[in-house]
């Protein structure tokens, strides 16, 4: 049994994290901790009872644990992972990993220097029409133009809540760096070639969003592939997602929220009726426990995290300048570490 300790004891945590530990029978929730007491308190109860900290110091040094999971906004998480690495704990580190790439490289530092076993919570990846899209990407071949739009996050101002928690979001970070993660994750998975370049779009579509809600991002990848992001926010009415992709051999078309859509690869032709778009957390927590059992982590590694952090900066970065910018840009030159508050509206 792993004893594991939740430190972030928001939305995530509470409507995914702690019931996939509920549910499982290799983990046991065993501590629980969040700056606002009432958040812990509330986790604490689900859990059974068990103790419940609002400094997250204070429960790893109280707590005999033997894994966290980190549940945290990107600008805190940095320095609760490297000290639990530091502890050797095993982490489960919620995407984004940080919002700087200093941070980023901060925490690769601490998993190189430590051996142990870090595993970034991109949770959509595990997902069947991942694994079947990257199947057929495989015979569709290079270079291919792959395209994947997002929308999510509705509009809704009487949910107070909901509006308060994603305007935290535009606001500390991008609905690119939250959102755009996970696809410039998943979407690695059907074309590994790394990316080169990067031009992108950011704009408000309501004039009091505490930052831009659509965002354009189309990367050069380097065997000659293109990979267009599209992420919408907080709209009124939200537009089908879609991901497709296109190359030598054929092409295919999927909604990935109904799990319907259509392919055609070297003249046989078909139609995807695969389970929609949903956070995997058993599949992700299978991943945990095995990389715990194994010492390391084989998927969701920190390089994982590292590329989609990297990419999504960049995206920031070209769309605050105007222009494309280059992997091998030095990030000075653009400022690439975290998009204004204030951007074009």
């Amino acid at each position: 049994m792993i004893r594991i300790g939740l430190i972030g004891c928001g939305a995530v945590a509470e409507s995914g994290h702690m019931p996939a530990l509920l549910r499982r029978g290799d983990f046991a929730p065993a501590a629980v901790c969040d700056v606002r007491p009432e958040h812990a308190a509330r986790l604490a109860r689900a859990a059974g009872g068990v103790p419940a900290y609002t400094d997250w110091r204070a429960m790893l040094d109280r707590e005999p644990l033997d894994a966290v999971t980190l549940a945290l906004p990107p600008e805190v998480s940095p320095d609760v992972a490297v000290a639990c690495l530091g502890r050797g704990l095993p982490v489960l580190d919620e995407k984004p990993l940080a919002s700087t790439l200093a941070d980023g490289r901060r925490i690769a530092e601490a998993v190189a220097r430590s051996g142990g076993v870090y595993q970034v919570g991109f949770v959509l990846r595990y997902g069947d029409w991942v694994r079947e899209l990257g199947r057929l990407a495989r015979q569709i071949g290079t270079p291919s133009r792959t395209r994947v739009a997002v929308f999510d996050e509705r509009l809704d101002r009487a949910d107070v809540e909901h509006f308060g928690r994603i305007q935290g979001f535009l606001a500390d970070s991008s609905a690119m760096t939250h959102e755009g993660s996970h696809v410039v994750d998943y979407a690695s998975l059907w074309n590994p070639s790394p990316w080169t370049r990067v031009v992108a779009e950011a704009r408000r579509t309501e004039p009091d969003l505490r930052g831009p809600n659509h965002w354009t991002s189309t990367f050069d990848l380097a065997d000659g592939s293109t990979l267009e992001v599209e992420i919408g926010w907080l709209l009124p009415e939200l537009p089908p997602s879609s991901a497709r992709i296109e190359g030598p051999r054929g092409r295919l078309e999927l909604n990935p929220l109904t799990g319907e859509g259509r392919w055609e690869v070297a003249g046989d032709r078909g139609v995807f009726a695969l389970p929609p778009l949903a956070p995997e957390w058993d599949r992700q927590y299978d991943a945990f426990a095995a990389a715990v059992a194994r010492g390391s982590a084989e998927v969701s590694t920190i390089d994982d995290g590292l590329r989609a952090l990297e990419a999504t900066l960049a995206a920031e970065a070209a769309a605050r300048a105007g222009r494309a910018v280059d992997r091998d840009e030095p990030a000075s030159s653009t400022n690439a570490t975290r998009l204004p508050r204030r951007t074009r509206a």
